[in-house]
C-alpha cells in the first residue's frame, strides 16, 4: 500500500507539467495587429472534438505555420489530408472593449473554430479531393467579439490536390498566417492597403494607356519609326503585368495565383526586353550578339521561374539588370555619336537605371521582406514607378523635340515650294487653258460618237423588231392569199352550178357557205396583219410621260417574245428553244409608255435567246465527248403581282434563260453605257443601258439581275445555270 502511494506521489508532478498547456498573451494591440506565430499545436487526422475549447491537446506537436508550407513544415500532410491546429490565447481584459478581427493568408482552406464556436470557413473542405478548393482572402478582416478573456482556436485545414505555388514577387506561401487585431484598425489596414495597391495600378494603367495611345498615333503617321510599336507593346505588357499582380495579392483562389504571379514577372520580362528593343530601333543600333543573348536570358528566366521554386528572387531582379546595363551602355553611345536629342534618352535610361538599383537596394535592405503590412510597399512603388516611367516619358520628350525639328524642317521646305509654285503658276495657267481646250474637243468629239452609237442601237433595235413583224405578218398574208384563191374557185363552181338548166339547191348553199367562211377568215387576217401593221408604227414613236396608257403587260410581253422568236428565226432558220411563259391571270393593267416597255422587253429576250443560242453551240462538242445528255435551251417569260403592303403593291415582269450566266467580274458593269460581252459588230453596248434608263427614269421602277455560272467549265451542261432579269414597275 505505502508503495502505491509512493507511485502515485512520483506521477504526480508529471500529470500537472502534461496539463500545463503554453499560452499566446497579448497585453496590447498595434495599428497592423499581432501576428499569431507561436504557441500552435498541430495533430493529423479528423475529429470533430478537436474543435472544443476542452480538449486536451497536450500531446500534440508544436508547429509555426506562419512558415513556408515546403521547405520549413514537413509536418503537414500530403494535399487533401485532413489535420487541425490549436492555439490558447490569452488577452488583456481593456482589449474586450472593442469589436475584433481576425485577419488570414493562407495556401489551403480552412475552417477557424473560437471556444468551440465557427467564426470561418474559408474555402472547401471535402473527403472528396475532387471538390477540395483553397482560398487565400489576402489578410481580409473578419469580425469576432469574445466576451472571455481566454480563448482557444482550433483551425481545421486541407490542402488542396493538383495546385502549384510559387515565390515569385517574394510571395509567402505559409500554410496560414492569422493577424489579429481591432476591427476597426484592421479594416482600415486592408483598405488603405489595398485600395493603395490599386491605385499604384490604375496611375500606372492611366500612365500606360496615355503612351500606349501616344505611341500608337506616332507609329500610325510614321510607320517607318517602328520604335514607337514596341514602346507601345512596352505599355501593353507593363499593364498586363501590374493588373496580373494585383489580382494574384487580392482576395482569389490559392490555384489560380500560380498563373496570376507567373504571368505578372513574365510580362514584365517581356515589357523589359521591349523597352530595350524600341531603343535599339530609336537610335539606330544594330542587333549583336548582346542582344540576342539577352532575349535567350530573357526566355531562360520565364522558363526557370516555372520550373525552380525557391530564390526566384535572383532571377527577378538579377537578370533585368543586364537589361539595364545595356540600356545606359546604348544611349551613351547614342551621346557620344552626337546624335540630336540623345542626351534626353540618355537621362531617361540613367534615371531607369539609378531609381531601378534603388529599388532593389530596398528590397535587400527589408530583408527580401515585402510584405503589404512593411512600410516598403510606399516607398518602393515610388522608386519602383519613377524607374519604370524614366525611359518613356524621355521618350516622349525625344519625341516632341523630333516633331518640333521636323516641323522646322518642313517649314523651310515649305518655303521652297513656295518659291518653286511662284515660277511654275504660269507655266501651269497655259499648260491648264490647253488642256482645257483638248478636253472640250474630245467632249465634243465623245458626245457625237455616242449619239452615233446611241442612233445604231436603236436601228439595230428597229431592224431586228422589222424582222420579227415581217415574219409574224407572213402568216396572215399567207392565209389572205390562200383563202382568196380558194373563194375564186369557189366562185367559179357556183357560176357553173347556176348556169346549169337543174339547179342544186344544196351544192349552191354549200358553196355559198364555204365562200362565206373564206370571206371571214380572209377579214380576220387582215385585220391581224393591219394590228401588226398598226404595233410596227406605235413603236416607232418616241414615247414620253404624256403617252402613257393603261396596258395589259401579260399581252404587251406576248407580243414582243413571239416578234423576237420570229425575228432571230428569220435571222438563223437552225435555232431553236423552248419557250415558257408563266403570265399572272390577276395582273392588273397599268399605265406606261407601251412602246418603251416593248423595247426593254425586246433587248432582254433577244439577249436570252442570243445567250442560249451561244450555249447550244457552245456545249455540242463538249456533250459528244463527255457523252452527257443533250442541252435544252430554254428562255421563260413570267410576270406577277408583289403586294408589299395593304396600300402599296408593284408588278414584276422576269426574263430568264439557262444559258451560261455572267461572270460576276463583269456583273456591276452589264447596265454601263457601250459595255458589251457580244463579239465586235454584234452589239453596240446601249441595249442594256436604254433598258435600265426607261425602266428606272422613265418608269420609275427597277431593272436587277441575278445570274449563276460554272466557275469550273462554263461551257459544260449543268443544271441551275443562267440569267434572269427581273423588271419592277409601281403602280400608281
Amino acid at each position: 500500500m505505502m508503495k502505491r502511494i509512493l507511485q502515485l506521489l512520483l506521477l504526480f508532478p508529471v500529470c500537472i507539467f502534461a496539463q500545463q498547456r503554453e499560452v499566446f498573451r497579448i497585453d496590447s494591440l498595434p495599428k497592423e495587429g499581432v501576428l499569431l506565430n507561436q504557441g500552435w499545436k498541430w495533430h493529423a487526422g479528423d475529429n470533430p472534438e478537436w474543435a472544443k475549447a476542452e480538449f486536451d491537446d497536450a500531446g500534440w506537436k508544436d508547429i509555426d505555420p506562419t512558415k513556408d508550407i515546403f521547405d520549413e513544415v514537413p509536418e503537414i500532410p500530403k494535399p487533401s489530408g485532413v489535420c487541425w491546429f490549436r492555439l490558447h490565447l490569452r488577452m488583456d481584459s481593456k482589449l474586450q472593449q472593442k469589436i475584433l478581427s481576425f485577419s488570414a493568408s493562407q495556401s489551403g482552406a480552412s475552417e477557424l473554430y473560437a471556444n468551440g464556436s465557427r467564426v470561418w470557413s474559408i474555402g472547401v473542405i471535402s473527403s472528396d479531393p475532387a471538390k477540395i478548393q483553397a482560398f487565400d482572402p489576402a489578410y481580409k478582416p473578419i469580425p469576432y467579439y469574445n466576451p472571455d478573456s481566454t480563448l482557444v482556436l482550433a483551425i481545421r485545414y486541407t490542402l488542396q490536390p493538383k495546385v502549384k505555388y510559387t515565390n515569385i514577387l517574394l510571395r509567402k506561401n505559409p500554410v496560414f498566417s492569422i493577424r489579429f487585431n481591432y476591427l476597426e484598425s484592421a479594416q482600415y489596414q486592408y483598405k488603405k492597403i489595398h485600395t493603395r495597391l490599386s491605385n499604384i495600378v490604375y496611375f500606372r494603367f492611366g500612365v500606360f494607356i496615355i503612351l500606349l495611345i501616344g505611341y500608337l498615333s506616332l507609329y500610325t503617321f510614321y510607320p517607318s519609326r517602328i520604335a514607337y510599336l514596341y514602346f507601345s507593346l512596352f505599355a501593353i505588357f507593363g499593364t498586363i503585368s501590374d493588373i496580373s499582380q494585383l489580382l494574384g495579392e487580392s482576395p482569389t483562389k490559392v490555384s489560380s495565383i500560380y498563373y496570376l504571379l507567373l504571368s505578372a514577372e513574365g510580362f514584365y520580362m517581356i515589357a523589359t526586353f521591349c523597352m530595350l528593343t524600341a531603343l535599339y530601333a530609336l537610335i539606330g543600333q544594330k542587333k549583336t550578339w548582346l542582344y540576342w543573348s539577352l532575349l535567350g536570358l530573357v526566355a531562360l528566366s520565364i522558363v526557370s521561374q516555372v520550373l525552380i521554386y525557391n530564390n526566384t528572387i535572383v532571377i527577378e531582379l538579377i537578370i533585368p539588370n543586364f537589361i539595364n546595363i545595356e540600356i545606359v551602355r546604348i544611349t551613351l553611345k547614342s551621346v557620344k555619336g552626337r546624335k540630336k536629342g540623345a542626351l534626353i534618352i540618355a537621362a531617361g535610361g540613367i534615371s531607369f537605371t539609378v531609381f531601378w538599383i534603388a529599388f532593389i537596394l530596398l528590397v535587400f535592405m527589408n530583408g527580401l521582406d515585402i510584405s503589404i503590412f512593411n512600410s516598403f510597399y510606399t516607398v518602393g512603388d515610388i522608386v519602383y514607378n519613377i524607374a519604370i516611367l524614366s525611359i518613356p516619358i524621355a521618350v516622349s520628350i525625344y519625341s516632341g523635340y523630333e516633331v518640333a525639328l521636323n516641323n522646322r524642317s518642313l517649314g523651310q521646305k515649305l518655303d521652297e515650294v513656295e518659291i518653286l509654285s511662284a515660277e511654275k503658276q504660269q507655266l501651269l495657267a497655259s499648260q491648264n487653258e490647253t488642256l482645257e481646250r483638248q478636253v472640250a474637243e474630245r467632249t465634243a468629239a465623245l458626245k457625237a460618237s455616242q449619239a452615233q452609237l446611241i442612233q445604231s442601237e436603236k436601228l439595230a433595235s428597229l431592224g431586228e423588231l422589222t424582222a420579227g413583224i415581217a415574219h409574224e405578218i407572213q402568216n396572215p398574208l399567207n392565209f389572205v392569199n390562200n383563202f382568196s384563191e380558194l373563194s375564186v374557185e369557189l366562185a367559179e363552181e357556183l357560176k357553173e352550178e347556176i348556169n346549169k338548166l337543174e339547179l342544186d339547191k344544196g351544192l349552191i348553199e354549200e358553196l355559198a357557205a364555204d365562200l362565206a367562211t373564206n370571206q371571214e377568215k380572209i377579214n380576220h387576217h387582215g385585220k391581224r396583219a393591219s394590228a401588226i401593221v398598226k404595233g410596227m408604227l406605235e413603236h416607232s414613236r418616241t414615247g414620253d410621260a404624256m403617252n402613257r396608257v393603261s396596258t395589259d403587260l401579260n399581252a404587251l410581253a406576248d407580243e414582243y417574245l413571239r416578234l423576237a422568236y420570229h425575228g432571230l428565226r428569220a435571222k438563223d432558220s437552225s435555232f431553236n428553244a423552248i419557250i415558257e411563259t408563266h403570265f399572272d391571270p390577276d395582273l392588273p393593267k397599268i399605265e406606261v409608255i407601251p412602246q418603251d416597255i416593248g423595247r426593254v422587253l425586246l433587248n432582254l429576250i433577244n439577249n436570252a435567246f442570243y445567250a442560249v443560242a451561244e450555249r447550244s453551240r457552245s456545249t455540242v462538242n463538249e456533250k459528244a465527248r463527255q457523252g452527257i445528255e443533250s442541252y435544252s435551251p430554254t428562255v421563260t417569260l413570267s410576270t406577277r403581282l408583289r403586294l408589299r403592303s395593304t396600300t402599296e403593291s408593284t408588278i414584276e415582269i422576269s426574263v430568264k434563260d439557262n444559258g451560261n450566266g455572267i461572270p460576276e467580274a463583269i456583273k456591276d458593269k452589264i447596265f454601263q453605257p457601250f459595255f458589251t460581252t457580244k463579239p465586235t459588230g454584234q452589239g453596240t453596248g446601249l441595249g442594256l443601258s436604254l433598258a435600265y434608263d426607261i425602266v428606272t427614269k422613265g418608269h420609275g421602277g427597277s431593272l436587277e439581275v441575278k445570274t449563276t455560272v460554272d466557275a469550273g467549265n462554263p461551257n459544260a451542261i449543268a443544271k441551275g445555270l443562267g440569267t434572269e432579269f427581273i423588271i419592277t414597275l409601281p403602280r400608281h
